[in-house]
Order: structure tokens, then C-alpha cells, then sequence
């Protein structure tokens, strides 16, 4: 059975309904390799869509990429496009740099009239500043603009602080996970520490 308790405050908020469907979470992986998983949902619905772009954040090595059709649980096609590329493609809005980078996502089918199309990118991050070992500790300090998220520490590790409200609890295997909400408007500024576990018989 999975256990869950709050040893920091939730707080309950009330978001635009259109934000619900984001959620991420990052799966902290062996201390000493700075790197963490990403399982990131979301749902596109703008009429007449064909693909979706996700950015691979700045300062991040981004590894062991694919992309599901979560209503038909197939694979999509993907490729790593720059700014300049979704430019000329038409693919943003926006204005984006030179040196960024996207993973270009080509979605099932265009998005219909009041349709959507939901999908699920799994990628990998190294990132050293992200993502770090201080003696038996590990620091997860990263910006995050999603609505929803959830970190899991590494196996054996115990979370001891937390800069944002969170809900704690343990996963089957026995990883401990941190969900929070983003209730800005911009991006969440979290500092998650978690300690290694002392060996059984050991005192602390």
C-alpha cells in the first residue's frame, strides 16, 4: 500500500481550468550523475495543429527522448529542432533565441474544432546545477513554470526541506515523492534536499 503524509502544508488553489492538464515529474537519478527523468503531460488544442514543441531548457543536455499519444498509447515522431528552424517553420509564436532548442513532436492527427490531442514526453536531463550531491545529501534547485509537479528522490534517500508546499509520500518501491503546485504566474523557484538513509542498526 502506498503511504502518504504532509510534512508541509498544502496549499489548495484554484487555477484556470485550461492549466490542469500539465504535469511533470522529475525522477532524481544516481547522486553523483546530475541527472533526472522527465515524464511530462500535456494536452495541445489549438485548431489545426500538427505538431507541438517543447523546449529543452538552457544549460540542460537533453538524452533518451520519445514521445506517446496518450489516446492511442502509440509512439510519435519526433526530432530536436533549433530557433531558427521553428521559425522558418512557423512552428512559435513567440520570439525565441538563436541557440535554442525544441523537441518538435508530430501529433497523431491535426487538432480537430474543439478537440484536443493529449501527449506524454519522457526525456532526460544532465544538468549539474540543477541536479547535485553535497557529501550524504542531494539538492534538486530548479525554476519550474508547469502547474502540477512532483519530484522523486533517489532510492534510500529521506526528504528533510523543501522551499515550496508540498505533499509527501512514499511510492511502492519506497521512493519518496514531493507534488506541489505552481501557483504563479511565472516560474516556480524550488530547492529540494534530501539526506541518504541511515544503513539499518546505524545511529545517525
Amino acid at each position: 500500500m502506498r503511504r502518504a503524509w504532509s510534512l508541509i502544508p498544502l496549499v489548495l488553489l484554484s487555477m484556470p481550468a485550461a492549466a490542469d492538464d500539465e504535469f511533470t515529474v522529475y525522477e532524481l537519478l544516481a547522486p553523483d550523475s546530475h541527472r533526472f527523468a522527465i515524464t511530462y503531460d500535456v494536452t495541445t488544442a489549438r485548431e489545426g495543429d500538427r505538431f507541438f514543441l517543447n523546449p529543452i531548457r538552457e544549460g540542460s543536455i537533453a538524452t533518451d527522448e520519445r514521445v506517446v499519444d496518450q489516446a492511442s498509447g502509440k509512439p510519435l515522431r519526433w526530432e530536436v529542432v533549433t530557433g531558427p528552424q521553428a521559425r522558418a517553420a512557423g512552428l512559435t509564436r513567440e520570439p525565441v533565441k538563436d541557440q535554442a532548442r525544441f523537441v518538435k513532436v508530430e501529433l497523431a492527427s491535426p487538432v480537430p474544432k474543439d478537440g484536443e490531442r493529449r501527449i506524454r514526453i519522457f526525456k532526460t536531463y544532465t544538468d549539474p546545477k540543477s541536479y547535485y550531491a553535497e557529501g550524504d545529501r542531494v539538492v534538486f534547485d530548479r525554476g519550474l513554470g508547469v502547474l502540477r509537479n512532483a519530484v522523486l528522490l533517489p532510492a534510500g534517500y529521506e526528504l528533510v526541506s523543501c522551499t515550496v508546499p508540498a505533499i509527501v509520500s512514499t511510492e511502492a518501491d519506497g521512493r519518496v515523492k514531493a507534488s506541489f503546485v505552481n501557483d504563479r504566474d511565472d516560474v516556480l523557484p524550488v530547492k529540494i534536499v534530501g539526506r541518504r538513509r541511515p544503513a539499518a542498526g546505524s545511529a545517525r
